[in-house]
């Protein structure tokens, strides 16, 4: 592909990408009166950010391939914040691990826009390979708690690569980009519930 092609497909996947999110999300007619559902997922894999799945250089991405493949976004945990309703989502990518990213909208129906980075979960344990399914709690002590599965491979049965063991893991922020895991142990006890860790119940 020539520059010139690569700039116009680049141009196109960026037009097509900025549709998705701008795109309004409707009720559905004809609901049961209890709750309304709408006509679209308020996210997908298609959310996510171009950036994050291509390299746009064409030097040393010269078919504009997709490098990181997302397979999906689901398992979200929601909070209201500063006015807007964010998603902690468990994003997917075709390698079947997840990372955390957050997507913000004013609405929490439509609109959802990612932010730049993915969460940078600090790296206490080596061994887990798979973070997902974050629940978020705004507490009254200033931190918002982070509760997630934490994935390692069960060594127990070392001929099957699928094999897991899942435990909980928890980490506080006050930003939801800076965040403060727990090390590895069974329990870590201290004087302020709100500073206790627990891991691996």
């Amino acid at each position: 592909m020539n520059q010139t092609a690569f700039q116009a497909q680049l141009k196109q996947l960026q037009r097509q990408h900025e549709q998705l999110i701008k795109r309004r999300n409707h009720t559905q007619k004809n609901g049961n009166g209890i709750f309304d559902r709408y006509e679209f997922p308020v996210l997908t894999a298609e959310h996510t950010p171009l950036f994050w799945r291509y390299d746009f250089n064409h030097a040393s991405n010269p078919h504009l391939m997709t490098r990181l493949g997302i397979n999906c976004v689901f398992n979200v945990g929601a909070m209201e914040w500063n006015g807007n309703i964010v998603l902690m989502t468990r994003t997917e990518g075709w390698d079947r691990k997840s990372f955390f990213a957050v997507a913000e909208s004013k609405n929490g129906v439509d609109g959802f826009r990612y932010w730049d980075y993915p969460v940078r979960m600090p790296d206490y344990e080596p061994q887990e390979t798979n973070l997902y399914d974050m629940r978020l709690v705004r507490h009254e002590d200033g931190w918002i708690y982070g509760l997630f599965c934490a994935e390692r491979h069960d060594d127990s049965n070392p001929g099957d690569l699928s094999a897991a063991i899942a435990r909980c893991g928890i980490a506080r922020t006050k930003d939801l980009v800076k965040w403060n895991g727990c090390p590895t142990s069974r329990r870590i006890h201290c004087t302020s519930a709100t500073a206790c860790c627990i891991r691996n119940l």
